[in-house]
């Protein structure tokens, strides 16, 4: 009996200070992932180009992150990018009227990023394009 009195009278002492129970540790929030600012991360060369304005309609390459296309029969998937100091050197699987096969692209950037010439890959020699509004 003396035991649960001591308990209490000491729990009554703690309280008094000002101490508190020790509280449960709180659980962990559940992880998100970091929320990407916009156009932070994406590369300069993602959006539309065309040889020419009047082409932005229905004859425009289209870049992503990871892939292009053409307005004819290129497709590609982009499996390695690296960021060269005016532009990006690509390894990518491209498809051109046949089965995908691998390639390397390297796309520079003009000076003020609306202008972007393509050299390598399944391409002969594409004119340099522009950035389409």
């Amino acid at each position: 009996m003396i035991r649960p009195v001591l308990t209490f009278a000491l729990a009554a002492a703690l309280s008094a200070c000002g101490a508190q129970e020790p509280a449960a540790p709180a659980e962990a929030p559940a992880a998100t992932p970091p929320a990407e600012a916009p156009d932070a991360a994406m590369p300069a060369y993602v959006g539309r180009w065309a040889a020419t304005q009047a082409l932005c309609s229905d004859g425009a390459w289209t870049f992503r992150h990871d892939g292009l296309s053409t307005a004819g029969e290129v497709s590609c998937r982009f499996e390695g990018v690296a960021a060269l100091d005016d532009g990006y050197e690509i390894a990518a699987a491209c498809t051109a009227e046949g089965p995908p096969q691998s390639h390397r692209l390297n796309l520079s950037l003009g000076a003020n990023g609306q202008t972007l010439r393509v050299r390598g890959g399944p391409f002969d020699d594409p004119p340099p394009l522009s950035r389409c509004p």
